[in-house]
C-alpha cells in the first residue's frame, strides 16, 4: 500500500531545503545583530493558552485549531501561532524579572486546519520576534526596522510597510460603536462570516475577501477618526523614526490583524513586485494587555512573525537566487573512476572534510562527462577526478567549473596548495 502525506502537509527536499536554510540562517544572523535571543516552546499547549490569547470568537479558535484530549481528558492544542506560547513561557519562568525589554525570537512549526493553498498549509513554519517590556514607539520602530531589513537581506526589492493603529481599549470601544452603527443597514448584504464577527470581533470584517463586503467597507468610517490624542501621537512618533531610517511606509487605515491580543500599532510588509492579494510578506503589532491576561504583570510588548515556506515560494516567484547557487562558496565533487580506488578516495575526503571543505563523491559509477555535467548543475565549484593515472602517480586532477580550467597537483607534496585552490 502506498501512503501519501496528510492533506495540508508537504515534504521539502533538494533546493527547497537550501531556500529554507538560507531564510533561517539569514534571520538568525540578523536577530543576533539586533540582540534577540532564541526561545524554544512546545509544539502543543493547553487549549486555553490559545483561546485566551487569540480570542474565543476568532476564526482560528473556532475553526482552525488542531485540538485533542490527552489520556487524562485535558484539552491540548497544536500551536497555531507563536506569541501566546512565548508569553506563557515568560510568565511561567518569570523571565520578566530580568532587564527589560526582553528580546526573544523563535522558529518552528505551526498548525492550522484550513483549506490548503499555495503558501498556506495546515502545517507550516514560522520565525518571529517578541520584544517584551517596553511601551516606547521606538521599540515598535526597531521591530519594524528588523522586519524590513530581514526581507532586504533575503533579496526582496520594492518593499512597502503598511501600518495602522487600532487604538487603546478606550478609543477602540468608541470606534466599535461607530462601525457597528454603520454596518447595521447592510446586514442583509454581508456574508455569514462578517455577520458573525459583528459584536464579537468586528474589526475582522476588514479582512473579508468577499466582493460585496469589500464594497460596503470601502466607505466605512476609519478608526483613525476615533483615535485619542495619545494614540495619534504614538503613531506619529513611529512615523518620524521610520523616516529617519528611510523606511517607506503607507498609513493603511483599513489594516487589521486577526488576533484579539493586538492593541495599538499593527503592521504588515508588502512586496510591490507581487501582483496579487497574497503580497503580504509578514507582519505583527503591539500587544500591551496579553501578559496581564495570562496572569503576569502588566507589561507592554510587540513583535512580528513571517511564514518560512511562504517566503520561500515568493522568493522563487520573484527569481531570487541564493548565494550558494552563484558558486561563491567552494563545493567539491570527487569523481571516483573505480571502486578499486576507494582507499585513495577516502584519504582525500578525510583531508578535505577535516579542513571544512564541502565535498561529496559518486558512490555509483557513471560516465565521466555526465558526472561533470551533473556537478555543474548542482552548484559544485570544482571536481577532483580519481583514475588509474592519479592513483599510480599520487596526483589530483582538479577541474575549476567556474572558469573551466584544469590542473594536476601532487597529493603527497602539495596539500597546502590544494587547500588554497579549493578555499
Amino acid at each position: 500500500m502506498i501512503y501519501n502525506s496528510p492533506r495540508g502537509t508537504t515534504d521539502y527536499y533538494g533546493k527547497d531545503i537550501k531556500y529554507i536554510e538560507f531564510i533561517l540562517n539569514t534571520a538568525r544572523e540578523m536577530f543576533k545583530i539586533y540582540n534577540y535571543e532564541e526561545i524554544v516552546t512546545p509544539h502543543f499547549e493547553y487549549t486555553e493558552v490559545f483561546a485566551r490569547a487569540v480570542g474565543e470568537n476568532s476564526e482560528i479558535v473556532q475553526k482552525e485549531m488542531f485540538t485533542f484530549q490527552d489520556k487524562k481528558g485535558r484539552s491540548l492544542t497544536l500551536r497555531p501561532e507563536g506569541t501566546a506560547s512565548v508569553v506563557r513561557a515568560v510568565i511561567e519562568h518569570k523571565l520578566f524579572g530580568e532587564n527589560l525589554p526582553l528580546k526573544l525570537f523563535y522558529a518552528g512549526s505551526m498548525f492550522r486546519y484550513e483549506r490548503p493553498q499555495k503558501g498556506r498549509m495546515r502545517e507550516f513554519s514560522q520565525i518571529g520576534v517578541e520584544a517584551i517590556g517596553s511601551d516606547s514607539p521606538a521599540m515598535d520602530a526597531e521591530i519594524i526596522w528588523l522586519l524590513n531589513s530581514l526581507f532586504k537581506n533575503l533579496g526582496f526589492k520594492n518593499l512597502k510597510l503598511h501600518i495602522n493603529s487600532i487604538g487603546c481599549p478606550q478609543c477602540r470601544k468608541e470606534y466599535m460603536n461607530v462601525l457597528e452603527k454603520y454596518l447595521k443597514p447592510y446586514e442583509k448584504d454581508l456574508c455569514a462570516d462578517c455577520l458573525n464577527r459583528i459584536g464579537k470581533n468586528t474589526l475582522r470584517v476588514f479582512d473579508c475577501k468577499v466582493e460585496t463586503c469589500r464594497k460596503i467597507l470601502k466607505n466605512a468610517p476609519k478608526i483613525s477618526g476615533s483615535l485619542c490624542e495619545k494614540c495619534k501621537k504614538y503613531l506619529q512618533d513611529i512615523f518620524d523614526i521610520l523616516k529617519v531610517l528611510d523606511i517607506e511606509y503607507f498609513h493603511n487605515e483599513n489594516l487589521v490583524r486577526g488576533f484579539d491580543y493586538y492593541t495599538g500599532t499593527i503592521f504588515e510588509i508588502i512586496s510591490s513586485d507581487i501582483e496579487s492579494a497574497q503580497n503580504a510578506l509578514g507582519g505583527g503589532g503591539r500587544y500591551d494587555d496579553l501578559m496581564e491576561e495570562f496572569g503576569g504583570p502588566k507589561i507592554s510588548s510587540t513583535g512580528f512573525a513571517i511564514g518560512i515556506e511562504r517566503t520561500m515560494l515568493l522568493m522563487k516567484d520573484l527569481g531570487i537566487i541564493l548565494p550558494n547557487f552563484k558558486n561563491k562558496t567552494s563545493k567539491v565533487y570527487l569523481i571516483n573512476m573505480s571502486s578499486r580506488f576507494n582507499e585513495y578516495l577516502f584519504g582525500i575526503l578525510k583531508f578535505l572534510r577535516h579542513n571544512k571543505i564541502i565535498c561529496d563523491t559518486n558512490f555509483n559509477m557513471k560516465n565521466l562527462g555526465k558526472e561533470i555535467k551533473w556537478a555543474q548543475t548542482e552548484g559544485y565549484s570544482h571536481v577532483i577526478i580519481i583514475g588509474e593515472n592519479e592513483v599510480s602517480n599520487n596526483l589530483l586532477t582538479i577541474k575549476d567549473l567556474n572558469n573551466f580550467t584544469q590542473m594536476q597537483l601532487s597529493w603527497l607534496n602539495e596539500k597546502a596548495k590544494v587547500l588554497d585552490l579549493l578555499k
